[in-house]
């Protein structure tokens, strides 16, 4: 397993480690794929500054980051699969 690191400086950037990738991506959230499960940040004004997924690294920037909440990787995979079958 990889570990990651979580760094907000005054809710207005968010710099991560141990990223595998971005899976989308608003003004208004970032879907983040980590190795264990993802990360849903959400706040006002996104936007993604830096991603080098070969280093594992991402840097986002926004005018107010309000939420940083883990969820199960597969989440959003069995709730559509749920709706497909």
């Amino acid at each position: 397993m990889k570990n990651h690191e979580v760094i907000l400086k005054e809710q207005k950037s968010l710099v991560l480690t141990g990223v595998v990738g971005v899976d989308g991506m608003t003004d208004k959230q970032v879907d983040v794929q980590l190795e264990q499960n993802k990360l849903v940040v959400k706040g006002e004004g996104l936007s993604v500054n830096k991603l080098d997924v070969d280093n594992g690294n991402l840097h986002i920037v926004g005018q107010n980051i309000t939420s940083i909440v883990y969820t199960a990787k597969n989440k959003v995979k069995n709730g559509l699969s749920k709706l497909f079958k």
